[in-house]
Parts: C-alpha cells; sequence; structure tokens
C-alpha cells in the first residue's frame, strides 16, 4: 500500500482525524499496560488475587435426610467446620459466632507483644502490654480461647519472675499449663535459665495437684461443649477428676451465639457452669434455608437458588452444603459447592473410618475450595519463638526484633544476674572504690596544705585531777 492509499484512509474531517488518534493512542497504552501486568510484573495481580483468597470465608452446612439424622449431620458439620480451620487461603466462617472478636484480636496482639519484649530481655515493656491485654480483657470477658488466656498467663508469671515475685510467678504459669497442659520446658528456654527452672517447679507441682469435677449444662439441651479447646458433648457434659484451676468453657450452636466463661475447679468438689445461648443475628435465616434445603435437596435448581440467597444473608464468600449418610464403616457425603467467583458445582465422597477418617474429610474440604491444608492449630506449640531471632551473631548489629541476637543463656531477671558472679565484676564495686579514693586523697590534701601555711595557735592546758570531796 502506498502512502497516498494509505493517508486517503484517514477521515478527512480534521475533528475526527484527532478523535481517532486519541481513541487509537488510549487503547495502544491499555494494551501496553496489560501487556506489562500480565509478564513478569503480573505479581500485583497475583498478589490481589492471593490477598482476596486470604480473605475469603466458608460456610459449611450440613443438611439431614430426615429429622432422625439431625443429630449426625450436627455432628459430621462440627468435624467439618474444624477442618475448615486448616486452610491455608480460606477462614472458616463461625455458624455460632465468637463473641468479643475485636476484643480478642487486641489482646492477642498485645500479649504477642509482650513475649517479645520478654525475648528481647526488656519486661517493663511486657508489663505494659499485659496490663493493656487485662483491661481488653476486663471489659470483655468472653473474648479469648485457652490459647489465649495460657498465652497471657504465662507471659504474666514471666513478668512476675522479672521483678523476682516468685509466688505470683509460680501461680501464673501454673494457670497457663492448666489450660495448655502439652507445654514443653523448649518454650520457656528463650527467656534464660530462672524460667527454665520455674517450669520444671511448677511441671512438678501440677502433678501433685488436686483435682476437682466440672459439670457443663447449656439450657435447651443444644449446644456443642469444649472445655480447654477439646470437644466434651453436647447439652449437657460431665468431667470427672480433671485438674484442680481454671478452665475455658466454649459453648457453641448453629444459629446461636457461642459463649465462653473461665471456671476455677476446686480440690475435691463439684463445679457446675451454666450456659444460655443467644440467637445470632442470621438465626432466622439459617433455620428457614436449612428447612428448604432438607425438602428440595435432589431439585439442583432450587438448591442452588436458596444456597446463592443463603450465601448473601450470612456474609460468608463461599458455601458448601451436605448431606451427609452414616453407614458402620463409611460415611458418604454428597452435596453442592457455592465458590466466591460464582460457579456453582456437585461434589460427593465416601470416606472410609479408619485412622486416617479426619484427614480425610480435612482434604476433601482442602480440595473443594482450591486451598491446602496446615498443620492442625490444635496441636501447635503455644510459645514456638527460638532465642535466635536471626542468624546475625556479629559484633554491632541492630538489636531490634529483626536483627536481634539473644543468647538463650543472657540474664533476663535480676536474680539471674548475680549467680556465681565474683564482687570484683559488680559495677558498685569499683564505684565505691573510685569513691573511697577520692575522699581519702581530698582529705589528705587539705591537711597538708594547712599545714604548710599558717600554723594553728597554741597554748596550755591544766587537768586537776584530784578527785577528793572537800571537807565542809
Amino acid at each position: 500500500m502506498t502512502n497516498h492509499e494509505a493517508t486517503s484512509l484517514l477521515p478527512r474531517s480534521r475533528g475526527l482525524r484527532i478523535t481517532v488518534a486519541t481513541v487509537t493512542a488510549v487503547a495502544l497504552v491499555h494494551l501496553q499496560w496489560w501487556s506489562v501486568l500480565a509478564g513478569n510484573q503480573g505479581q500485583w495481580i497475583a498478589q490481589a488475587h492471593a490477598q482476596a483468597a486470604a480473605n475469603s470465608t466458608l460456610a459449611i452446612l450440613c443438611v439431614p435426610t430426615n429429622k432422625k439424622t439431625a443429630d449426625e449431620a450436627e455432628g459430621i458439620e462440627r468435624l467439618l467446620f474444624e477442618a475448615s480451620r486448616r486452610l491455608d487461603t480460606v477462614r472458616p466462617f463461625d455458624l455460632s459466632p465468637q463473641p468479643a472478636q475485636d476484643q480478642a484480636v487486641k489482646a492477642a496482639e498485645n500479649v504477642e507483644e509482650a513475649l517479645r519484649a520478654l525475648l528481647l530481655r526488656t519486661p517493663k515493656r511486657a508489663q505494659e502490654r499485659l496490663t493493656a491485654t487485662e483491661v481488653a480483657l476486663t471489659e470483655a470477658p468472653n473474648a479469648g480461647d485457652e490459647r489465649l488466656l495460657a498465652r497471657y498467663f504465662k507471659a504474666q508469671g514471666l513478668a512476675f519472675l522479672a521483678n523476682n515475685d516468685l509466688v505470683k510467678a509460680r501461680d501464673a504459669i501454673a494457670k497457663s499449663m492448666v489450660l495448655y497442659p502439652n507445654q514443653t520446658i523448649d518454650e520457656y528456654s528463650s527467656y534464660g535459665a530462672s524460667a527454665r527452672e520455674m517450669f520444671e517447679t511448677v511441671k512438678q507441682l501440677i502433678t501433685n495437684l488436686g483435682t476437682g469435677d466440672l459439670k457443663v449444662v447449656s439450657k435447651g439441651g443444644r449446644g456443642d461443649v469444649f472445655v480447654d479447646g477439646a470437644y466434651r458433648g453436647t447439652g449437657v457434659a460431665v468431667l470427672e477428676d480433671i485438674a484442680a484451676g481454671p478452665h475455658r468453657i466454649t459453648v457453641r450452636a448453629p444459629g446461636q451465639a457461642a459463649e465462653r466463661k473461665t471456671v476455677d475447679v476446686a480440690t475435691g468438689k463439684v463445679v457446675t457452669a451454666e450456659f444460655d445461648l443467644k440467637a445470632a443475628p442470621f438465626a432466622q435465616e439459617l433455620d428457614g434455608g436449612r428447612k428448604v434445603l432438607m425438602d428440595n435437596f435432589t431439585q439442583p435448581a432450587l438448591v442452588e437458588d436458596r444456597i446463592r440467597e443463603l450465601r448473601n444473608q450470612l456474609g460468608a464468600d463461599q458455601m458448601l452444603v451436605l448431606r451427609p449418610k452414616l453407614a458402620k464403616k463409611t460415611t458418604e457425603l454428597n452435596g453442592f459447592f457455592l465458590g466466591a467467583d460464582g460457579k456453582f458445582s456437585t461434589v460427593k465422597i465416601i470416606v472410609d473410618k479408619d485412622e486416617k477418617y479426619l484427614d480425610k474429610i480435612a482434604e476433601f474440604v482442602a480440595g473443594t475450595v482450591g486451598s491446602k491444608l496446615v498443620a492442625d492449630p490444635t496441636l501447635a506449640a503455644l510459645d514456638s519463638r527460638q532465642s535466635v531471632v536471626t542468624q546475625n551473631k556479629s559484633a554491632g548489629a541492630a538489636t531490634d526484633a529483626a536483627s536481634a541476637y539473644i543468647d538463650p543463656n543472657a540474664p533476663l531477671f535480676e536474680d539471674e544476674k548475680n549467680v556465681d558472679k565474683p564482687i570484683t565484676k559488680e559495677w558498685w564495686f569499683w564505684t565505691a572504690v573510685v569513691g573511697g579514693a577520692a575522699l581519702l586523697g581530698g582529705g589528705i590534701y587539705l591537711l597538708t596544705k594547712g599545714s604548710a601555711g599558717n600554723p594553728p595557735a597554741t597554748g596550755t592546758l591544766n587537768f586537776n585531777l584530784n578527785t577528793s570531796v572537800p571537807k565542809p
């Protein structure tokens, strides 16, 4: 094509030519930016997608085949919810919302900062964070599970130990270990020799503690009972011969707001804790949706419409609805999944009831939502921090939390600073020596100066040593 022919294809109007040129330029810019984003710089888009996935929530609902199998369906729903807590990019949507979540998050942050401050040998900073935690937990006693309270009591005990208050330190760490008994000495090693010794002392103390009985009652017969994070029954739970001390109890039920209490079990006594759950904001919609799904489960079109509506009413991003069939050796799960992208699909699995039963259920949930499984959070260490924050051990390295190297045997507490330490290495010893030398030298100087100048005046002083009493 010649230049003349190409020019003849352009609009004859000057205004129209400007418009076409502008539209073309904008299109080229968009294409250029898209090519950049789609290329090596596409991590911006990938990060955005990853962030959206990490913030997505998954609601899991089990519907029974009839009223007789309602308890079985609720049991499977509980297992599926626990499995969803192991997803790495999806958060479970709790059909029994936890109370005071904002306060719990803030308290957890303060406890983490307190433990970090103790690790970095700044107990005063730790005490400030613990005071803030105490205020938050006092204002919202329902906030926080047994893990949060166990970490709080541990940090509190270490702070008491820093002030050489051994009795309070022992009692606080004992509370922590009763709430979370799987702690190990490795979790205390980072805080110094005194912390390790206190752990061993408390561990021995707990084995000699008495036991008592605990009875948990949920009014109305509804509610799954969890004591120190472990499921203990529905409606009523009776625990005999449990360790004396504080125990964190959580009672939850779908459509009801969860409730938490800390109950102190006394040696040789029976303690009763009563719970009366209140309806969650979405209780009516959840009950109505569950009934519709149970009655129309074999009609996919109707089920899809109801699931989409129910997801919006709950406020979840994704929803998994299943109908379990329990046999002697297997569990069959049939149902539907509505993804965050709006895609609707059917799902099915048959799980053998063997030693890997729970893992298979968790893998099924992860595969359905396209996520990966992480370690079971209930089995994680209470405090997995290490003494070595980083591998940078060079002299003069920065001392912030990101680059500090902490010697596990470095003194943290005042009582550790004088252990097997000669007096000649104490700062106050040499301060006293230098100060005394200065005073002595000053006194000698003044005396010698006085003798070289004007001599003092002299005279005679007579003493009469006659002690006899004069005659009258």
